[in-house]
């Protein structure tokens, strides 16, 4: 019968040789654990590389990969990528991005060019000498050999022959939206210009103002005679069957408001428009309408000024 002894060293032996397989198969299983999380980590860098979600990088799903690994749907960790912004494009895509940019420069450029050019060639070219702008106020009185060949509008109305087309088509033009037009004055010759100046002195003269202030007040409404722009035949006062004063009222009226946006398509501008009256030095008119033919009243109309400042080069 063996001794005691050897029963214990072989226990112990047994024990150790135990504790050496366990400690083996503890390592085994940690390094095949870690092996997995780095193939997990590799799938998502292929996943990465092949995918074309707004072109991402390998490098952009490594970013928090131990949180990419713990991710059941890789989908919504890439959606959540995308929106935290992360997105690097090829060299490619960003050379095809910089070509891209670069022909819509060239587009804006060549659309510039051609806007200013089209501007150059559309530039309306003032010339003081033309009919249209003949300018006729204080200081510019009428020629005393202006000669004006005239055509009846209706009654003993009559104008310069060569506006009464876009008259009627004017005319014609605001009874279709509805607008009742009512030519009052047109042609007037110097006589009738001076009976119509002295009647206004007289007038303010019987309110208690002296000559030398109605003359002043006087030539602001009607103008002095041979310096009216009536008696070339190129003026007109407009009014409205349902509003016949000569104020402003007449401007906030239908027909008032249609002529001041509509007008210049037929060739008139409204000759004393409201705060330029030291320059034309005549009151608000709304109803006076002055022919300087469609080109130059669309012009004058756009910039805003009275013919005076046109003349000038539209300041």
């Amino acid at each position: 019968m063996k001794p005691l002894t050897y029963y214990i060293d072989r226990l112990i032996t047994f024990v150790y040789v135990a504790s050496l397989a366990g400690g083996v198969l503890v390592c085994t299983t940690i390094n095949t654990d870690a092996a997995d999380a780095n193939k997990r980590i590799v799938n998502i860098r292929s996943v990465a590389s092949t995918t074309d979600i707004d072109h991402m990088s390998a490098d952009d799903f490594l970013l928090d990969t131990e949180k990419a690994a713990d991710k059941e749907d890789l989908r919504e960790y890439l959606d959540k990528l995308r929106r935290n912004g992360v997105n690097n494009n090829t060299s490619e895509d960003e050379d095809a991005l910089d070509d891209e940019a670069l022909w819509a420069d060239e587009d804006v450029k060549e659309d510039t060019e051609d806007k200013t050019d089209k501007e150059k060639s559309e530039e309306i070219k003032i010339d003081p000498d033309d009919w249209h702008l003949m300018l006729v106020n204080k200081q510019n009185p009428v020629p005393e050999d202006y000669e004006v060949n005239l055509a009846k509008i209706n009654g003993s109305m009559y104008v310069d022959e060569r506006i009464i087309e876009d008259i009627y088509k004017m005319m014609d033009a605001a009874s279709d939206d509805g607008v009742d037009l009512m030519i009052c004055s047109a042609y007037r010759s110097y006589d009738r210009q001076r009976v119509l100046f002295n009647n206004k002195i007289n007038k303010l003269m019987g309110q208690g103002l002296t000559y030398l202030e109605s003359y002043k007040v006087g030539s602001m409404s009607v103008t002095v005679p041979g310096t009216s722009e009536h008696h070339l035949g190129l003026a007109l006062d407009i009014l409205t069957g349902s509003y016949t004063e000569m104020d402003d009222g007449f401007g906030e009226t239908q027909a008032g408001k249609w002529l001041a946006a509509n007008s210049a398509d037929y060739g008139f501008i409204l000759r004393y428009p409201k705060g330029k009256e030291d320059i034309t030095g005549i009151i608000y008119e709304p109803w006076h309408f002055r022919y300087v033919g469609t080109e130059y009243a669309k012009d004058i109309t756009e910039r805003g000024v009275c013919l005076e400042e046109y003349l000038k080069g539209g300041l």
